[in-house]
């Protein structure tokens, strides 16, 4: 990345982010970044959940947050859809992104069939 690159985003990064430092027990980081691992998300977004989750707000799920909002897609879902999506992917083994990513796939495909039968039953009927 070239030194203009790193300018734009530093500038940009400090226009649109607070910057908080936080300190955690030795060896803490290491167990804080596999958790957030296991949820498919970077320490830093998997903090971000964390408080917002403890504020009570809803929470922006996005696969990459290090991206600028322009070019990253954001969803609001409710903290407890959300837990409920991450304890479903943990258990097949894959983050949350992709479980969800599956999740849009299977339901698209169900609407599919599903407008099929739906033309076909009024054809049927006429």
């Amino acid at each position: 990345m070239g030194k203009t690159s790193s300018v734009v985003k530093d500038r940009y990064n400090s226009k649109a982010y607070d910057e908080i430092k936080i300190r955690v027990r030795k060896g803490q980081k290491e167990v804080i970044q596999s958790h957030a691992k296991n949820y498919g998300e970077s320490l830093n977004r998997f903090i971000d959940r964390a408080i917002c989750e403890r504020m009570g707000e809803r929470v922006q799920l996005s696969e990459d947050s290090s991206v600028s909002p322009q070019s990253s897609l954001m969803v609001s879902l409710p903290t407890n859809t959300l837990k409920t999506a991450q304890e479903a992917a943990e258990a097949q083994g894959e983050g949350t992104v992709q479980f969800i990513e599956r999740a849009i796939s299977m339901q698209i495909e169900r609407d599919k069939v599903q407008r099929i039968i739906n033309k076909q039953s009024k054809k049927g009927g006429e």
